[in-house]
């Protein structure tokens, strides 16, 4: 019979000196520090590639999208997402 995660929950506060808020904190911290690693990793090859967002908005701007190549774009588009998420995620962080 499978053990229910309330009851892993129940045995695990029966022997750890925490509460049940000290456990989804550290839950929850874990899961967004991770997700922080996992964009701060991927904006960094955003600014290898392009150096800041401002940079690559100007050249969008100078060069113009490309009917068959909207690679430039995308990428501007997925970068401001990262950094408003990764905001958002420190926010989360400074609350808890």
């Amino acid at each position: 019979m499978a053990t229910s995660l309330d009851q892993v929950l129940e045995r695990t506060l029966a022997v750890l000196p925490v509460t049940k808020d000290d456990l989804l904190v550290r839950g929850i911290a874990g899961e967004v520090t991770d997700r922080i690693v996992e964009l701060k990793k991927a904006a960094a090859r955003f600014q290898d590639k392009y150096k800041s967002p401002s940079l690559l908005e100007g050249r969008i701007k100078q060069e113009g999208v490309s009917p068959d190549d909207h690679t430039l774009y995308t990428d501007l588009i997925e970068w401001r997402a990262i950094e408003s998420e990764v905001r958002e995620l420190l926010a989360i962080l400074g609350e808890i």
